[in-house]
C-alpha cells in the first residue's frame, strides 16, 4: 500500500508570483491616489477621442445615406447638413484640444514629479527612514522615477496612439484638419510625446533634489519644461535634409499638399539663391531688379510627408538624451547630499 505524505504547508507571510521590490511598493501605496488619477485622466481623454472619432464617422455613413450633398443644398436637406457638419467641426475641434494637451502634459508631469514626488519628502525630512530601511538615496530615487515612468509611459503612448487612429483614419472633413507638421500634431502622432514626457519626468526629479522645497521645485521644472516644449521645436526643420524642388519661372515652384515648407527663395543665373525678399521689398522696380540680380527661377525646400517619422524618430533621440542627462545629474546631485 502506498503511503500519501501531506506537503509541508508553505510557510505563512510567503508571498508567490511576481511582487515589487520594497521600495517600489512603497511608492505605490505613498502616491497611489495621484498616481491612479492621473492615468485615469489620461485614459478617459483617449476613450473620449475614440468615442468622438467612432460618431463622426457614423455621422458621416448617416449623411451619406440621405443623399443630401452640402454644397448647393436643398431647404429639405438643412438639417442633416448642420448635423453633419457640427460633427466635424466638433471632432476636429478635439483633435486640436488633445494635440495641445499633449504639449501641456510635460510641464505637468515635470511640476508633478518635483514636488509631491521628490521635494516634498526631502523638505519634510521623511526620507530619512526610507535611507535607514535597507534602501540607499539611489534606489529610493530610482524607484520613483521607475514608477512614474511606468505610468507615464503606458498613459501617454495610448493617448499618442489613439490620436494617431483618430487622425488619419477620420472621415474627410469639410473643415481642414491639422497637417502633421503644425506643433499640436507633430508632438501627439508620434514617438516626440512620449520623449518630452520622460523629459518632464527627468526635469522634475533634477528640480525637487536641487530645490528640495515643494513649490519652488515644481515651479522650476514647469518653466524648464515650458522653455523646452517651445525652444527645441524651433529646430525641427533642421533635423533631417529638405527635399528642393525649383521652378524656371517668375512663379514659385509649388509643393504637394501635404509639404512642410522650410524656405523659399531665387535661383539666380549660376545656380546662387538669393533671398525672396531681395526684389519684393522694391515692388516700383520688381522686374529691373530681378534683371540687375540675373534672377532665373526660384527654389523651395520642403519636408514631405513622408519625412514624418524621419523626423520624429531624430528628435525623440535628442530629447531622450537631454533626459538621459537631467537623470544622471539628478543621481549625482543626490549621490553628494547623501554624502
Amino acid at each position: 500500500m502506498t503511503t500519501l505524505t501531506k506537503a509541508p504547508a508553505e510557510p505563512r507571510g510567503r508571498r508567490t508570483g511576481f511582487a515589487l521590490p520594497g521600495p517600489y511598493r512603497a511608492v505605490l501605496r505613498q502616491h497611489r491616489t495621484s498616481l491612479w488619477i492621473a492615468f485615469g485622466l489620461l485614459v478617459l481623454g483617449a476613450a473620449a477621442l475614440a468615442a468622438d472619432r467612432v460618431w463622426v464617422a457614423h455621422a458621416a455613413d448617416v449623411f451619406t445615406a440621405t443623399d443630401c450633398v452640402i454644397r448647393h443644398t436643398t431647404p429639405v436637406c438643412g438639417g442633416e447638413v448642420r448635423g453633419y457638419l457640427d460633427a466635424e467641426l466638433q471632432f476636429g475641434r478635439n483633435l486640436d484640444y488633445a494635440g495641445m494637451a499633449m504639449l501641456v502634459l510635460p510641464c505637468l508631469i515635470g511640476a508633478f514629479v518635483a514636488g509631491p514626488i521628490v521635494a516634498k519628502e526631502l523638505e519634510s525630512g521623511t526620507y530619512t527612514w526610507a535611507w535607514t530601511q535597507s534602501s540607499t538615496p539611489a534606489r529610493w530615487l530610482a524607484a520613483r522615477l521607475a514608477v512614474c515612468a511606468a505610468f507615464t509611459v503606458t498613459g501617454v503612448a495610448l493617448l499618442t496612439a489613439v490620436q494617431r487612429w483618430a487622425w488619419t483614419t477620420g472621415p474627410e472633413l469639410e473643415y481642414a484638419r491639422g497637417s502633421w507638421y503644425e506643433r499640436a500634431m507633430f508632438g501627439s502622432l508620434g514617438t516626440v510625446a512620449v520623449g518630452y514626457a520622460l523629459l518632464g519626468l527627468a526635469v522634475g526629479a533634477l528640480a525637487g533634489i536641487l530645490l528640495r522645497r515643494t513649490l519652488p521645485a515644481m515651479g522650476a521644472a514647469a518653466a524648464v519644461m515650458v522653455a523646452a516644449v517651445v525652444l527645441l521645436p524651433l529646430a525641427r526643420a533642421h533635423l533631417w535634409a529638405t527635399d528642393t524642388v525649383t521652378s524656371s519661372n517668375a512663379n514659385p515652384a509649388d509643393i504637394p499638399d501635404s509639404g512642410y515648407e522650410v524656405t523659399r527663395g531665387m535661383l539666380t543665373a549660376d545656380g546662387s539663391r538669393v533671398p525672396k525678399s531681395l526684389c519684393l521689398d522694391r515692388t516700383d522696380a520688381y522686374e529691373q531688379c530681378l534683371a540687375d540680380h540675373q534672377v532665373t527661377g526660384w527654389y523651395t525646400d520642403f519636408h514631405p510627408a513622408s519625412h514624418f517619422w524621419p523626423l520624429q524618430f531624430v528628435e525623440t533621440g535628442i530629447v531622450l538624451a537631454l533626459a538621459a542627462a537631467a537623470t544622471y545629474a539628478a543621481f549625482r546631485f543626490l549621490r553628494r547630499r547623501a554624502a
